[in-house]
């Protein structure tokens, strides 16, 4: 699947767990989700400078009745550990994490930053899934939405290269 139809497929994906807020921070591999979510006239898209900027502006919108997620690369979840401690966790937001996997299984050149991406996340607490294949966007995203409403806390999807139709 090439990465448009892939981006409309994890939009649907979103749409389908009742995600109607979005926050994104510009990244190559998630360039086609960021073009779909900023299309869809359901859901409100906030870019940002920073991933740690995202982590307040959901957690500002999930107070005002939003279902949100942040969509990054798994370099940028790691500048956001610190807001994720001290707001979601601490005072029970739950946050969809969109994560690109930059250095999962394959990938040259961020091997580093993926051999963190999941400890990292595991030493937080947040409970995490990789969505390898298309056609379980839809499932996972809603199952992991269900598990931040009902832990009140963030999950997180790493989303591979294969799952967004990019090389």
């Amino acid at each position: 699947m090439d990465s448009k139809k892939a981006a409309q497929v994890i939009v649907q994906g979103l749409k389908k767990a009742g995600i109607d807020f979005v926050a994104t921070l510009p990244d190559l591999k998630v360039v086609e989700v960021i073009g779909a979510v900023d299309r869809d006239p359901e859901i409100k898209h906030v870019p940002l400078c920073r991933e740690e900027e995202g982590v307040g502006i959901c957690a500002g919108a999930y107070l005002t009745g939003k279902k949100t997620a942040l969509l990054m690369q798994n370099g940028g979840l790691l500048n956001s550990c610190n807001g994720l401690t001290t707001t979601c966790l601490q005072f029970q937001i739950p946050i969809l994490l969109l994560v690109y996997y930059a250095g999962d299984l394959g990938d040259r050149g961020f091997t580093t930053v993926g051999s963190v991406t999941e400890p990292v996340l595991q030493g937080l607490g947040i409970r995490t899934y990789v969505l390898r294949k298309t056609e379980e966007v839809e499932e996972t995203l809603r199952g992991a939405q269900i598990l931040a409403e009902d832990s009140r806390r963030p999950v997180a999807v790493l989303l591979t290269k294969s799952v967004l139709g990019v090389k």
